[in-house]
């Protein structure tokens, strides 16, 4: 019998590439969603400073992506050393003819089945899913010491994440019959993981706890962008999804050709029906978040993001009430985990970040290997169909081993060399006290400019009376 094989023909390459413009589109919204959440959630004092600080992300993931984390997310989908050694990578090298101007498109990407535009979603998903850990660390991190989160995140862990349990050749679909369709393992867990373990290390905002160690609520500067902000990631987040599809593929077998849309891992599966999912699910948590934060813009409007996020790793498969249901429940637990993790750790996670990308992504996994036991994870012959064991294994490693570990590590060699935490002055006065003497300068420069003006006027007109 013969085996499916996943063949790009020479004549959908131009197709292909449209669809990836389409899905670049929509992936723009996440990072300028992230960046207006962020200027809107946090403090007066502080906004223009959180701006800065998660802009300058930019060109450091770019060349940083461009030099290894472009390659290493090609080299790492084998362990190595789990289903093999290093996977061949040479053509995602910084000196490769394929990261350049080139007419020619190399055959082992080819093989992975994407053209050299896919190397642009990747950059924006690098940069979205830093900026995500940014907004969680605004108005107590020095900016050196965020430019190396970035890069140790962006760059190394999020790749290996990608490669490991997000590509069509991942070991973790293999070995332990992982499925994950839109990221709620290799994006948000990863990042959730990650999130914690930096918090973990750094200090809480100043007077962010009162005397019985109770979390207090810190003013929001705006409103409207924070709100925005989040109808922004919504849309980013469609981008995020269609860019795990595979689309103007041909399946060839031994019943013929014919072009499925498939999931990342090679599977046909209906886009329509994964889109109503993702809907769905998006519609019962914003009811719930509604409902449990009214009045709350910081969190009321963030239900649809968790909602999203709850079935990402199954919504190829789940019925729509499915999707719709494990939306409201994961939404209503997610809220009540942060709150948690403020009161009894002390966490002072400023966007929610840890429970509503990392608790969200990882009951997401154990939900689809519960609900899904039995579907084929990989189009791959011989890989394990999707289990419990599976999933929460995959949860395990992407949260604690990919995630809190060098998170918690990375921030604890920042912190000893103390390059991690803003003075205690700064957090006080605030960071944007700079702008504001600079303008408060430039002001008065200007005023004295133009009294020198009015002076030289009043002088001219009274010699000619």
């Amino acid at each position: 019998m013969k085996m499916n094989e996943i063949i790009l023909n020479t004549k959908d390459y131009f197709l292909n590439d449209i669809f990836s413009l389409i899905v670049i589109l929509f992936l723009v919204f996440l990072p300028i969603g992230v960046i207006l959440r962020s200027y809107g959630i946090s403090r007066e004092k502080f906004s223009i400073s959180s701006i800065i600080i998660l802009f300058l992300s930019l060109p450091i993931i770019i060349i940083s992506t461009y030099l290894f984390g472009w390659a290493i997310s090609f080299a790492f989908t084998n362990g190595p050393g789990i289903t093999g050694g290093f996977s061949q990578f040479y053509f995602a090298l910084p000196w490769s003819s394929n990261m350049g101007p080139s007419l020619n498109l190399n055959p082992d990407l080819s093989f992975y089945r994407l053209t050299n535009i896919k190397f642009i979603t990747f950059i924006l998903l690098s940069w979205s899913i830093v900026l995500f850990l940014g907004s969680s660390l605004l108005e107590r991190i020095r900016i050196g010491a965020y430019l190396i989160l970035v890069i140790i995140l962006g760059s190394v862990f999020w790749p290996i994440a990608y490669s490991w349990s997000w590509s069509n050749s991942g070991w973790m679909a293999r070995v332990f019959g992982y499925h994950d369709a839109f990221g709620a393992g290799a994006f948000h867990t990863l990042l959730g993981g990650f999130a914690l373990g930096v918090l973990y290390q750094i200090k809480s905002r100043l007077a962010k706890f009162n005397d019985f160690q109770k979390p207090r609520s810190f003013p929001i500067h705006s409103h409207t962008n924070s709100i925005l902000g989040n109808f922004l990631i919504l849309f980013g987040f469609i981008g995020l999804s269609l860019s795990s599809i595979l689309i103007f593929y041909e399946i060839n077998n031994e019943t013929g050709n014919y072009m499925e849309v498939l999931n990342v891992f090679g599977t046909p599966i209906s886009l329509s029906g994964s889109m109503i999912n993702l809907l769905l699910a998006l519609s019962g948590g914003i009811i719930i978040s509604s409902i449990v934060k009214f009045r709350d813009p910081k969190f009321m409007f963030s239900g649809g993001i968790i909602g999203i996020i709850a079935v990402s790793s199954g919504a190829d498969y789940y019925f729509p009430l499915q999707s719709f249901i494990i939306g409201m429940i994961i939404t209503f637990v997610v809220i009540k985990s942060h709150a948690y993790l403020e009161e009894r750790y002390k966490i002072d996670d400023i966007t929610g970040l840890v429970a509503m990308h990392g608790f969200a992504g990882f009951w997401s996994l154990i939900i689809s290997g519960i609900l899904l036991w039995g579907y084929p994870s990989s189009y791959y012959e011989g890989s394990v169909h999707i289990n419990p064991f599976g999933q929460f294994a995959g949860a395990l490693i992407l949260f604690w081993i990919l995630g809190f570990i060098p998170g918690f590590l990375s921030t604890k060699v920042l912190k000893f060399f103390n390059i991690l935490e803003t003075s205690t002055t700064i957090q006080l006065t605030g960071e944007d006290i700079s702008f504001k003497r600079d303008k408060f300068i430039q002001n008065q420069d200007l005023i004295e400019a133009e009294t020198e003006i009015i002076s030289e006027l009043t002088r001219n007109n009274h010699d000619k009376i």
